[in-house]
């Protein structure tokens, strides 16, 4: 079991942690909830650039409990490996020594400037990478505020994304982050704050990103507004923890995973939807999706993602994008990909329409007229045809009709012209190009004109 381990791994954790496990006071099941004790204000802030070595401190079991489903349920409380603050008006010095100053120093002349904080924990080596991550909190105890009696100042936190040292970074050295984990408020009352930091510490456990900690950024408005927090240099039991509550399992399976039908034919830019479930009931960690393309090679288009939708953008006309998903469980389960799921074929092209010619005279009142079309892809939903007289303005004739053909009615003596255009079943629309693709001239009274005297004038030549 995990706390045995932990019991032969660190015999004298009890001794070391009496003053942190007081601050316990209620555990329920896998959730727990941290007594908020005032600790007595200072005379004033912490000093700045010290020299302070942190005690050796280790990670302490506070519950540990099995489920009837023969889950494990864990509690543990990890201390900070490494912390520090960056001051924007020090810009090259390093404050890895000191308290954990966050905000904004305006103090006459010895102005801090913007102050942020950096913070790490180790993780892996005490939450197994099989466990599930119930909640994880980051927990730091304020030591001072000014103004001392300040509104709740607005924070930020942000994953890290590259490396760094306690003991040599500055604000010029300033890791880069991602984008926001987590917010909270921080008020001026000394008392304890929290930040919720789950999914980040699940993602470090499923090794989506490696752990170099987190930021905290708050206001950095140019005025006097800050806050310290004691860091875990601090010889009192108010150093920084990150609680991880966690459950392990015996999962052995892994995810069962498939991506949502496609439909036959799809626009250039379309949405693709997956789903998953883990019989061994560690639940699913991520999923990798790939795309095929013309039946070709198969190539990584998502991995390490936990959405179950993405759109896919750029598709070619014509082309045939086939897809399918595996899953990775939080037991480290990694399911084997298969065959395709679901294919689509792009089509992003209008269809062509064309009239049939009519007789270049006709001695009636009364004609059919067809025309004809062709999609290559989704296929055509309908036609629009317009016919205009004596080079007058177009009228729409035949509005969404599925018929290829139409009986044309009550015609004057004169000239007319037909145009058609079609719709395809994803709503590409071939434009009206404003020119007759089928014309005749009506005559009705004798003595009738002959076709070929007449062909110049209908047809303009």
């Amino acid at each position: 079991m995990i706390q045995s381990k932990f019991k032969e791994t660190y015999p004298k954790r009890t001794a070391r942690y009496g003053l942190l496990l007081l601050i316990i006071l209620a555990l329920s099941g896998a959730s727990f909830v941290l007594a908020q004790t005032p600790t007595p204000a200072p005379e004033g802030p912490p000093a700045r650039g010290a020299d302070r070595s942190a005690p050796e401190r280790e990670p302490v079991i506070i519950e540990s409990s099995q489920t009837p489903q023969g889950a494990t349920n864990t509690l543990t409380a990890l201390p900070a490996v490494a912390d520090a603050y960056l001051a924007s008006e020090r810009p090259s010095q390093n404050f890895g020594g000191d308290a954990l100053y966050l905000g904004y120093n305006l103090a006459g002349a010895s102005n801090f400037g913007a102050q942020r904080i950096l913070i790490r924990f180790d993780v892996d080596p005490f939450v197994p990478d099989t466990a599930v991550i119930n909640s994880a909190t980051l927990r730091l105890n304020l030591s001072f505020s000014s103004p001392s009696d300040d509104a709740a100042m607005p924070t930020v936190v942000r994953r890290i994304a590259s490396d760094w040292d306690e003991d040599t970074v500055t604000w010029n050295t300033e890791p880069t982050w991602t984008a926001v984990d987590s917010t909270a408020d921080v008020g001026s009352a000394i008392t304890y704050y929290e930040w919720p930091l789950t999914e980040v510490v699940q993602g470090w456990e499923n090794g989506l990103h490696p752990n170099y900690g987190v930021e905290i950024i708050g206001d950095e408005t140019v005025q006097q507004r800050e806050r310290a927090f004691h860091s875990r240099e601090t010889a009192k039991e108010l150093y920084p923890i990150l609680f991880v509550d966690y459950t392990t399992t015996d999962d052995a399976a892994p995810p069962d995973t498939e991506v949502d039908d496609l439909p036959a034919y799809s626009k250039r830019n379309f949405t693709v939807s997956w789903s998953g479930s883990d019989p061994g009931g560690s639940g699913i960690a991520y999923y990798d999706v790939q795309v095929q393309i013309n039946d070709g090679a198969w190539g990584n288009w998502l991995t390490g993602v936990t959405t179950t939708s993405a759109e896919y953008g750029g598709g070619e006309d014509g082309r045939k994008y086939a897809f399918r998903v595996r899953g990775v469980d939080n037991a480290g389960n990694v399911e084997a990909y298969g065959a395709a799921d679901t294919s689509t074929i792009v089509d992003t092209m209008p269809p062509t329409v064309t009239g049939d010619p009519l007789q270049a005279i006709i001695n009636g009142t009364t004609f059919a007229v067809t025309w004809s079309g062709d999609d290559t892809a989704s296929g055509i939903q309908y036609y629009d045809v317009q016919y205009r007289f004596n080079d007058g303005p177009w009228v729409l004739w035949q509005a969404a009709t599925t018929a290829t053909n139409a009986t044309f009615t009550g015609a004057s003596e004169g000239v007319y012209a037909f145009e058609a255009r079609a719709v395809d079943n994803l709503d590409h629309v071939e434009a009206f190009q404003d020119e007759p693709e089928a014309t005749t001239a009506i005559d009705t009274e004798a003595p009738f004109i002959e076709p070929i005297l007449y062909l110049p004038i209908v047809f303009k030549e």
